[in-house]
């Protein structure tokens, strides 16, 4: 019995969810481990060159891997839903578009975390100094603008991995075919 599809693209949203909070702990504790082995005490852990380019790092691994989890998504809900091309095109897509907005929150909160974490950062108050030479709000634009690709990407791979797959139905049973071609032992 197939399940609603709705409830494939609560999946993709929820899948895009897990991976988020898992790129953003990533990314805080790499950061906080680069911010104590290359910041001294009270100075801003983005005067290091070694965790400013991690930070960079961080947040382009974020935006690369939302496109790729929604081919990834595409190609699961495509084998979930075979034949039905059209319908798994736009659950895996929208689950993707939607799904990515979350996924980049939160990454994005984990890793902008860990500078409040030593008192520096947009997301500090204010405090000790140098904060981040990205705007977060200035990355929303960037949000939306990596939000298209991931939502093809899924929708494209959705639709043509449906195509394609045959949901298991022609496959032939190989228990049936080995048992066939075993002899059986006879007295002799």
């Amino acid at each position: 019995m197939s399940r609603p599809a709705h409830v494939y693209a609560l999946a993709v949203v929820g899948a895009f969810a897990a991976l988020g909070a898992g790129v953003g702990l990533a990314a805080n504790f790499t950061l906080g481990f680069f911010i104590e082995q290359f910041v001294d005490p009270g100075d801003p852990p983005l005067d290091s060159i070694q965790v400013g380019m991690m930070f960079l790092v961080a947040i382009f691994f974020t935006y690369g891997v939302g496109p790729v989890a929604a081919g990834v998504a595409g190609i699961g809900i495509g084998q979930a839903m075979p034949d039905r091309e059209l319908a798994a095109g736009i659950v895996s897509g929208a689950g993707s578009f939607v799904g990515f907005y979350l996924y980049v929150g939160l990454a994005l909160f984990f890793t902008f975390a860990v500078l409040s974490e030593y008192g520096t950062g947009p997301m500090s108050g204010g405090g000790g100094g140098g904060g981040s030479p990205l705007d977060p709000a200035g990355l929303v634009t960037l949000v939306v603008q990596v939000s298209l690709p991931a939502g093809l990407v899924g929708m494209a791979t959705g639709y043509l991995t449906s195509r394609v797959s045959d949901g298991g139905a022609d496959e032939p049973n190989t228990d049936a075919a080995v048992e066939a071609s075993v002899e059986p032992a006879t007295d002799q």
